[in-house]
């Protein structure tokens, strides 16, 4: 019986030692669930700042191509109907020139301008829009003058005073773009 009595106080010596290796094992994979999880969490929100700082990235990266395209096709409307008008205005030029110069140049230069300020539009903040609508008012007054010869010819025009009137169009869409570009510049691109 003594031999009874040595296994039962063996067993009752060991239940303690298996609850505490038991209790130990549950904690360590509590904790080992708490660091995954802050883990976890911490890549999520790591990953969630760096998409929206790629997306930042990437708008930024797409306003600056539309603007550059903007300035481009600005000058280049100008460059175009600066040349329309003054064909225009040559007595030397024929109607025939006078549609060439119209078709070939000022034409295609007006509706790149017309696609840059809507793309620019598209991605400009509030303030640019209002510029963007002045820029486009004076090209329209830009335009106006220079095609109001375009069919006419030079014949009883005043040269001199065309000529300021379309200088003076150009210097105030030029500064309307100027401004525009000066708030895109303070802008965080």
């Amino acid at each position: 019986m003594t031999q009874k009595k040595d296994k039962a106080g063996e067993g009752a010596g060991e239940r303690p030692k298996q609850r505490s290796a038991t209790t130990a094992a549950l904690a360590g994979a509590l904790i080992g669930a708490l660091a995954g999880l802050t883990g976890s969490t911490l890549a999520y929100f790591e990953a969630k700042d760096t998409r929206r700082e790629e997306a930042h990235a990437r708008r930024s990266d797409i306003r600056r191509a539309a603007y550059v395209d903007l300035a481009a096709a600005t000058n280049t409307y100008v460059q175009q109907a600066t040349q329309l008008l003054t064909v225009s205005l040559d007595p030397a030029k024929t109607p025939q020139e006078r549609q060439r110069r119209f078709e070939n140049g000022y034409a295609p230069a007006n509706t790149d301008l017309a696609r840059a300020v809507t793309t620019a539009r598209l991605v400009a903040p509030p303030d640019g829009r209002r510029d963007l609508a002045a820029i486009d008012t004076r090209s329209t007054r830009v335009g106006e003058l220079a095609t109001g010869w375009y069919a006419k010819g030079p014949e009883g025009a005043d040269v001199a005073k065309a000529d300021a009137e379309f200088a003076e169009a150009v210097k105030a869409q030029l500064a309307a773009l100027q401004t525009f570009l000066d708030r895109a510049a303070d802008e965080s691109l």
